[in-house]
């Protein structure tokens, strides 16, 4: 059997065709985080001032039992953590990001005294740590003074650092990649 150009031609563009749509299937894209994880937040604090320098969770700080102030919730289309951490943050989570709101009032009696701009060597870190390995290669924030630290597939932590405005309605956002 001999092949003709015509049928060459027909011959090269089905396997183009084939090739291009097996490559261009988009419809499973890879999300950093996946819907329905679990995941619990926990919250630790490192200050000159308040710990000496030595990082502490928050139960020791506000002398409540260890792991009482974690909190676990389900990735999905609301807000993972309303009023985490005694009313502090409202904490979304979602495929692409991890969005953070100040929630707390100024005369609030668990921060009101604490509002201001977070001084040199101050850290308060919130540790993520999901139920399933999760797809994290880098992030971007939103703010200068929080940064994503990726400790494994499971275990990521945002830490608010020196410069962060810590005032009611202070936001930001970490967008994942």
């Amino acid at each position: 059997m001999q092949f003709s150009s015509f049928n060459l031609i027909i011959f090269g563009f089905l396997v183009s065709i084939f090739t291009f749509t097996s490559c261009g299937d988009d419809d499973d894209p890879t999300f950093p985080i996946s819907l329905g994880s679990g995941v619990t937040v926990t919250n630790t604090f490192q200050s000159t001032a308040f710990t000496m320098g030595t990082e502490e969770t928050i139960e020791e700080l506000f002398q409540v039992p260890a792991g009482s102030l974690a909190a676990t919730a389900n990735v999905g289309n609301a807000t993972e953590f309303s009023a985490y951490l005694l009313g502090l943050y409202d904490i979304e989570i979602d495929e692409n990001s991890i969005s953070f709101e100040v929630v707390a009032q100024q005369d609030d009696p668990n921060y009101g005294s604490l509002f201001r701009v977070l001084e040199p060597a101050t850290f308060d870190r919130y540790y993520f740590t999901f139920d399933t390995v999760q797809n994290v290669n880098g992030f971007t924030s939103s703010n200068s003074s929080v940064n994503l630290r990726i400790d494994s597939n499971s275990v990521l932590v945002v830490e608010i650092g020196e410069d962060y405005d810590f005032m009611p309605g202070q936001s930001f956002t970490i967008t994942l990649n």
